[in-house]
């Protein structure tokens, strides 16, 4: 059996980095608790009605509110597709009107936070994250350093980040090197 290592496994190096004594963000990741596509085309209300119900999701869910029940995270990221996590195997409901596609491999989580995490956010993306506009639940697909990710809020001031794992180095290092001004804790895992 391979074991396949997150890319940023070679990057992570523990402790304290940049100014003061305390420090205003940590950076961490986080395995996948595997990762599927779910694409219905124009019948996705349907097709995934099997796996919404074995999941104990109620609706497709909209665009912005990601839906959770127990381990199991969905988000609606455009009118065709759902990300989920947390489900296991999904492959026994693909149809010919539901494609379902593992991507557990394809993605890096990047954890970030701490009391200026919006502040650093706020930096490298051209969203409005303050808490007023993006609250914990919600998540937002945009980029950082043009790498297309899905930033979720799961906290007031805690993040998860899904990159590319092609771009995950990229998209750390911009993270990391933005985060030095603010101070940085990188933890292991999170």
């Amino acid at each position: 059996m391979v074991e396949i290592r997150s890319p940023l496994e070679t990057k992570v190096i523990l402790g304290r980095h940049g100014a003061g004594d305390t420090p205003g963000v940590t950076l961490g990741a986080r395995l996948l608790n595997g990762l599927w596509q779910v694409a219905g085309w124009d019948t996705l209300d349907s097709a995934a009605a099997p796996v919404l119900n074995a999941l104990g999701l109620q609706t497709l869910g909209d665009y912005r509110m990601a839906q959770r029940i127990g381990n199991i995270i969905a988000w609606r990221i455009a009118p065709d597709k759902l990300l989920i996590e947390g489900s296991g195997d999904l492959g026994p409901y693909a149809s010919s009107d539901l494609t379902v596609l593992d991507l557990s491999h394809a993605r890096v989580v990047i954890a970030l936070g701490g009391p200026t995490a919006r502040d650093l956010l706020s930096q490298v993306v051209a969203i409005n994250v303050a808490q007023t506009a993006f609250k914990a639940g919600e998540f937002r697909q945009t980029g950082i350093h043009g790498v297309g990710v899905l930033l979720d809020c799961i906290g007031e001031d805690r993040f998860e980040i899904f990159v590319p794992s092609s771009w995950a180095e990229s998209v750390w290092d911009v993270l990391y090197d933005n985060a030095l001004s603010h101070g940085v804790s990188i933890t292991e895992r999170v």
